[in-house]
C-alpha cells in the first residue's frame, strides 16, 4: 500500500472523528477534503478543485429538482393536504384496533408522493397525528415509533430526494429508480400499516378502537384524497410515459400543487414565504454534502485510495449473497453514527464501483441503498427521524420513540431482504416502463 492511500484512508479516519465529534458533516468532508487537496496536488490547485466542484454542482441541471420537490412538499404541507389525507384514511380505517395509527402510516406514505424529504414527513406527521393517537388513547411508543418509522416512506414514494442524489451520484436514470423503488415502498407501508393493526389485536389497550364513520362521511372525504392522486399522476405519470425528464416533472408538481393551493383558496404569502424558507433551508444543506462529497471523491481518487477499495473488494471473490451481507452491515454500523444523506454522499463514490464489479444491477442496487438510508433514518443512536420527532413532540422521551421503533426496524429489514429474494419487485415495473 502507498503512501499516497495512506493519507486517503487516514482522511476518512479524521472525517468520521470529526462528525462524531459533532462537525456538520459537510464541513468534515470540505475540511478534510481541502486539506488532503492540499498536501497530494498544492493549495492553489485545491483552491481551483473546489472552485470547480461548487460551481459545477450547482449548475447541475439534475440536481435542481431537488429544491423543486422539497418546495411541492412544503406548499402541500402549510396548504392542509395532509391533515385531510389523515381524516379521509381516519374514515376508513380507523375502527380497527390501531386503525388510527395505520390511518398515520398511510397518511405519511401518501404524502410521501408529494415530497421527497423523510425529515419534512416526520415532522409533519408527527404534528398533525400524534396528538390525535393520544387523545384516543394510544400506546405512546408505539405511535411515536409508528410515526418516525413511517416519516422514512417518503424516501421509498417516489418522488425521492434520496433516489435523485444516487442517480447523479452514479449517472443512472432518475426516472427509472423513481418506477422501481415504488413496488417496495408500497410493500413497506403496507407492512407498517398491517403491523399496528396486528400488534393493537394482540393488545387492545395499546389502540383503542374508534367509532365507525357513516358511509356519507367516508365518502364525503374522498375529494381529499384528489391533491396527491393530482400531483402524483403529473409527477409519476409524466416521467413514466416519457413525457418529461425528472426536473421538468418536478417543476410541473410545483405548478399543480400550487394551482391545488389556489383552489382550496390558501395561496396567501402565509403559505408561500415559509415554504420558500423551508425549501432553500434544506436544499441549501443537501447542496453543501454534495459539494462536499464530490471533494471527498476527488481526494480520495487522487490519492488512489478508491481503486485499492475496489481491488481489494474484488480480490475477495466473494459472492454477491456475501458482498450484500457485508454492505447491509456497514450501511447499519454508519447508520448509528451518521445521518442517512452525509452515508449516501460519502459511500457511492467507492461502493457503486464495488457492485460493478461484481455485476449488481444499478437500478436494484439503487433501491437497496434507498431502503438501507430509511433504515438508518431510525436506527440509534443517530437517527434523525426519532429526533424531528422528539423535536415536535417534546415530552417524549428518545428512549421511548425508539422502544416504539424498534419492530419497525425489523419489518424493514424484511422489506429489504424481500427485494434480495424477489429482485422483480424492483426491476419489473422498469422492464415494462422500457418495453422489455
Amino acid at each position: 500500500m502507498s503512501g499516497l492511500v495512506l493519507v486517503g484512508y487516514l482522511g476518512i479516519a479524521v472525517m468520521l472523528l470529526l462528525s462524531v465529534l459533532g462537525m456538520p458533516m459537510a464541513y468534515a468532508m470540505c475540511v478534510v477534503a481541502f486539506c488532503g487537496l492540499s498536501i497530494t496536488l498544492g493549495p492553489i490547485n485545491a483552491a481551483t478543485q473546489s472552485m470547480f466542484v461548487m460551481w459545477e454542482q450547482a449548475s447541475n441541471f439534475s440536481l435542481m429538482s431537488i429544491p423543486l420537490f422539497i418546495f411541492m412538499g412544503s406548499i402541500a404541507y402549510h396548504c392542509g393536504i395532509v391533515a385531510n389525507l389523515f381524516v379521509a384514511f381516519r374514515r376508513w380505517i380507523g375502527f380497527l384496533p390501531g386503525g388510527l395509527a395505520a390511518a398515520g402510516v398511510m397518511a405519511a406514505g401518501a404524502f410521501g408522493a408529494v415530497t421527497g424529504s423523510t425529515a419534512a414527513a416526520s415532522a409533519t406527521m408527527a404534528s398533525t397525528v400524534i396528538p390525535e393517537l393520544k387523545k384516543a388513547g394510544y400506546d405512546t411508543g408505539m405511535s411515536a415509533g409508528a410515526i418516525a418509522a413511517s416519516g422514512g416512506l417518503a424516501a421509498i414514494i417516489p418522488p425521492s430526494v434520496f433516489v435523485i442524489i444516487y442517480a447523479v451520484l452514479t449517472d443512472q436514470s432518475a426516472g427509472q429508480m423513481f418506477v422501481a423503488i415504488l413496488g417496495p415502498g408500497l410493500l413497506t407501508t403496507g407492512l407498517f400499516s398491517g403491523y399496528c393493526v396486528l400488534r393493537c389485536l394482540i393488545t387492545p389497550s395499546m389502540g383503542p378502537r374508534q367509532p365507525h364513520a357513516s358511509w356519507k362521511e367516508r365518502i364525503e372525504c374522498l375529494p381529499s384524497a384528489i391533491p396527491v392522486i393530482v400531483t402524483f399522476g403529473t409527477v409519476i405519470g409524466g416521467i413514466y410515459c416519457g413525457l418529461a425528464t425528472p426536473t421538468e416533472a418536478a417543476a410541473l408538481g410545483c405548478v399543480a400543487v400550487i394551482i391545488i393551493a389556489g383552489c382550496m383558496r390558501k395561496l396567501t404569502p402565509d403559505l408561500i414565504i415559509p415554504a420558500f424558507k423551508d425549501g432553500a433551508k434544506m436544499s441549501a444543506s443537501i447542496f453543501f454534502l454534495f459539494i462536499g462529497g464530490w471533494l471527498m471523491s476527488r481526494f480520495l481518487v487522487t490519492t488512489g485510495t478508491t481503486r485499492h477499495m475496489v481491488d481489494v473488494f474484488v480480490g475477495f471473490q466473494m459472492s454477491r449473497t456475501t458482498l450484500l451481507l457485508m454492505m447491509f452491515a456497514l450501511f447499519l454500523i454508519l447508520g448509528c453514527i451518521l445521518e442517512s444523506t452525509s452515508i449516501l454522499v460519502l459511500t457511492m463514490p467507492f461502493m457503486y464501483p464495488i457492485t460493478q464489479q461484481y455485476g449488481v444491477d444499478a437500478v436494484w442496487f439503487g433501491t437497496f441503498v434507498t431502503m438501507m438510508m430509511v433504515l438508518a433514518g431510525i436506527s440509534p443512536p443517530v437517527g434523525l427521524n426519532v429526533f424531528v420527532v422528539r423535536s415536535v413532540c417534546t415530552d417524549i422521551p428518545v428512549t421511548t420513540i425508539y422502544k416504539g421503533a424498534f419492530p419497525f426496524i425489523f419489518i424493514m429489514c424484511v422489506s429489504i431482504f424481500s427485494i434480495c429474494v424477489w429482485p422483480d419487485l424492483v426491476l419489473g415495473p422498469v422492464r415494462s416502463m422500457m418495453g422489455q
